[in-house]
């Protein structure tokens, strides 16, 4: 039904343009549709879920992008001001161990100085059989962003002494969100990161062509085979070794006339300080994988195309602002994590009541 609306006169100091006429809860609209809104506005562009809106509602005014938008931005505000009673609520039955993932994307800003864009980490919490509780904040959001993943990690059902290992790419930004979220956990380094850094070396290796018998690029190509060995037998001593040598036998002075190898040496010493940055960080990967344990940071990087990505960033042109950006990312982590209508439910009495066998199942 429409609702009608009183003008507020400004003699009287008011500040708000207009007034419902019903609902004195300050919302003029039933918590369904509210939810409904924020659910379609998280998983759609604002304007194709206000078409949405529009073919599905039975009402005559149409709805606009901005009102999809704001009704989202108020359900993300609320749900960050309930975090702490809402993660006691969905607190799931006591695990006990589970891994964290955590991993970083970049979004477009509204504002193109001082910045084009920011970053926003996003990870998830596994727990042995496997379910996934995901979390998302905005980098340098300071102790609020790590309240965030704490509760993420309270409703997966641990205790900060529950977290196994955090595996992240190394970036120290992740590990500094490692040490105050879980300082106990054992933290791996991504194998897929060095792997992937391995397999550019050996590229350029086989680039050279510097004698006609091939001696250099099978020796650069012998050693690097060796070194990633090494590494993943857990001898990242005896790994940084060899490629400290394959370095400085690259960059040597007989070498000068293959400009190719120079640069092959001078990205094997950004390798070495990445590893070495990360030392502490080096188990013995194959152990770990023949034990059935991670080691790869990949359920995080797909927590970050779940939750930024395909939303935020891929085909989208929105830019965003870094200021409310968080509100957003608070409704899309409920969305996918199912817990939106339990917070709804929470929140308001009778609001879609669960039957009998719903609730014995669950």
């Amino acid at each position: 039904m429409r609702v009608r609306r009183i003008k507020g006169c400004f003699c009287t100091g008011s500040q708000n343009r207009s007034y419902s006429t019903i609902f004195t809860n300050k919302s003029p609209i039933t918590p369904e549709l509210r939810y409904l809104t924020a659910k379609m506005g998280a998983l759609l562009p604002f304007g194709k879920a206000a078409d949405l809106l529009d073919e599905l509602l039975p009402v005559s005014a149409k709805t606009s992008v901005n009102t999809v938008r704001n009704r989202t931005m108020r359900v993300g505000k609320r749900l960050r001001k309930s975090a702490e009673a809402l993660a006691a609520r969905f607190e799931t039955e006591r695990c006990k161990e589970a891994v964290i993932g955590l991993d970083g994307g970049y979004v477009r800003s509204r504002h193109p100085r001082p910045e084009r864009n920011f970053e926003v980490v996003a990870g998830k919490v596994l727990d042995q059989e496997g379910n996934a509780t995901r979390f998302a904040f905005l980098r340098d959001g300071g102790a609020e962003a790590v309240k965030t993943a704490a509760l993420a990690v309270r409703q997966s059902g641990l205790d900060g002494s529950g977290v196994t290992a955090v595996l992240t790419d190394g970036a120290a930004g992740l590990r500094t969100i490692h040490h105050q979220l879980a300082p106990k956990a054992e933290h791996v380094l991504d194998w897929f990161h060095i792997g992937m850094k391995f397999q550019n070396l050996v590229q350029m290796a086989k680039g050279l062509n510097g004698m006609t018998d091939g001696a250099i690029r099978n020796h650069a190509l012998d050693q690097l085979e060796r070194a990633k060995w090494r590494f993943w037998h857990g001898q990242a001593v005896r790994g940084l070794i060899g490629l400290l040598h394959l370095s400085q036998w690259a960059r040597a002075r007989c070498f000068e006339h293959i400009p190719l190898l120079r640069k092959l040496g001078h990205a094997l010493l950004d390798m070495i300080r990445y590893l070495e940055l990360n030392a502490d960080s080096l188990p013995n990967y194959g152990e770990r994988f023949r034990s059935g344990l991670r080691i790869s940071t990949v359920f995080a990087e797909s927590a970050i195309n779940e939750i930024t990505a395909k939303r935020m960033n891929k085909k989208q042109q929105m830019r965003w602002n870094r200021h409310t950006v968080q509100q957003f990312l608070d409704v899309r982590v409920h969305v996918l994590n199912g817990t939106l209508e339990k917070a709804f439910r929470a929140w308001h009495a009778g609001f879609r009541p669960l039957s009998d066998q719903a609730a014995i199942t669950a």
